[in-house]
């Protein structure tokens, strides 16, 4: 199984948590590696913004059991666990266990968003810089949303917008995409994702997702070796 093959590729996310690009910039060729990634942070952006919708469910326990041809790698396995979870569990049970672990009228027994393990507690500091970041990138809150920027799923979700394709500012040049890319994991996502992964996978209430957080880390994995590897080659450039 390769990354692209591992779920058909995402709709847009219909929850509280929105975010949209002012402008996007439309095919600057990305690779087919590139629209995997693009694919797999859309599915994360789906799997943490609310229990997933039918259509979703069926397909990821649907996939097929890895073959012999497959590669043997910490995605792939993490991958065809959570496929054994999804196969085992009916949608209401995971449904349940979304609302028992992300929502909540006061704190959530875990909690969703970047500023609390950032800072400690929410809309802090690492808020307002990350809607900085968002409006030097041309993107912006839905006004529907009933969350704030700092979710995961609206993380994952720029992070879909910057992989897929390239933002610009209507009137300004052209954005390094992977520097972009790479600027904005690591400031926003890559401090704190795996403190996050780790209270999901570690919740007494945590079935399916503590597969879903497994194959998050998985993917989260690979994507900072890359872009450790990527910064290494400007520094030795």
């Amino acid at each position: 199984m390769s990354q692209h093959d591992a779920v058909e590729q995402p709709g847009p996310t219909e929850t509280g948590v929105r975010i949209r690009p002012s402008t996007v910039a439309l095919d600057h060729g990305q690779s087919d590696e590139d629209l995997a990634r693009a694919d797999l942070y859309g599915l994360m952006a789906e799997l943490f913004g609310a229990p997933p919708a039918d259509s979703l469910f069926n397909r990821i326990a649907a996939s097929p059991k890895a073959g012999p041809e497959d590669p043997d790698t910490s995605l792939t396995r993490a991958w065809q666990a959570l496929v054994a979870v999804a196969s085992s569990l009916a949608p209401v049970a995971i449904r349940s266990e979304y609302s028992g672990l992300f929502e909540a009228v006061g704190k959530p027994e875990v909690v969703p968003n970047g500023s609390f393990y950032q800072a400690g507690a929410l809309n802090q500091r690492p808020l307002v810089e990350l809607r900085e970041a968002l409006a030097e990138l041309g993107i912006e809150r839905d006004p529907a949303a009933t969350e704030t920027e700092d979710h995961i799923a609206a993380v994952c979700e720029v992070m879909r917008f910057l992989v897929a394709g390239e933002l610009s500012h209507p009137e300004g040049p052209p954005i390094d995409v992977l520097a972009a890319q790479r600027a904005f994991f690591q400031r926003h996502l890559a401090g704190w994702v795996f403190d996050f992964l780790q209270a999901v996978e570690g919740h007494r209430q945590a079935v399916f997702y503590a597969a879903v957080a497994r194959f998050a880390r998985a993917f989260f994995e690979v994507e900072q070796q890359a872009f450790d590897i990527y910064s290494a080659g400007l520094e030795g450039g």
